[in-house]
């Protein structure tokens, strides 16, 4: 678990900020990571490993070092929370085939930062239905802890049993804002009455702006946003 005192400084230093939600509080990382000092968990969401070696298939000119330095900024952030409990929350892999043509390093390098986590969960995504026997983990629809529910894509909050609100992936959210005077546009986490969405923290992860349908029709009333924006994160 972080300190007091470095979680403090990531604070200051605006790499962090805190926020509430449904009841909790949660840290908002710069990195694009959440966590949840209650249960001393670490949240990544939409890592999408192996999309570089995915559209490359297409004569698409991308680099194909998407995976390791996805794994690396995940690596960092584990190394900053050493929490006891990592999730990551869907669409961990872009595709079926992705551990098929992933470099034997980078899988390697994935099972290595699970072991040095006690407890490792991948919630399934729509992207990777299932997760390869080759990397290690739990593997699970779904968690629910404290009345949250903590999923891919959004679910009917009416069918879960003691349940009232959900931490969703899936939808990539982004955000363009003016603040003091300077125009701003990053990925970024989205807080609402009884809806949070993550960022995708994967390296070819596009976005989805915030004022789209798909995004507004999830919640009612006044959503707040972190923003993610030159390595640091603000609240707007």
């Amino acid at each position: 678990m972080i300190s007091e005192t470095d979680l403090l400084k990531k604070i200051q230093n605006n790499k962090a900020v805190t926020s509430s939600f449904s009841g909790h509080q949660f840290v908002l990382d710069a990195a694009g990571c959440l966590y949840w000092p209650k249960h001393d968990l670490l949240v990544f969401s939409d890592l999408h490993f192996e999309k570089g070696s995915f559209l490359s298939q297409f004569a698409n000119p991308l680099p194909r070092y998407d995976t390791a330095k996805t794994l690396a900024k995940m690596s960092l952030a584990i190394d900053e929370y050493s929490p006891q409990k990592v999730l990551c929350l869907g669409d961990s892999l872009h595709d079926s085939n992705a551990v098929k043509r992933m470099l034997e390093d980078d899988r390697d390098a994935i099972n290595s930062l699970v072991s040095q986590v006690p407890e490792w969960f991948w919630v399934l995504g729509n992207h990777d239905p299932e997760i390869p026997k080759e990397i290690h983990g739990t593997t699970l629809p779904h968690i629910k802890l404290d009345k949250l529910l903590w999923v891919h894509e959004p679910e009917d909050l009416t069918l879960h049993i003691d349940v009232n609100a959900q931490v969703i992936g899936h939808f990539h959210p982004k955000i363009m804002v003016k603040r003091s005077g300077q125009r701003m546009t990053g990925k970024c986490f989205l807080i609402a009455n009884n809806t949070f969405l993550m960022p995708a923290l994967g390296q070819y992860t596009g976005g989805l702006s915030v004022n789209h349908e798909a995004i507004t029709s999830l919640y009612q009333g006044q959503a707040e946003h972190a923003i993610l924006f030159n390595n640091k994160v603000f609240l707007v």
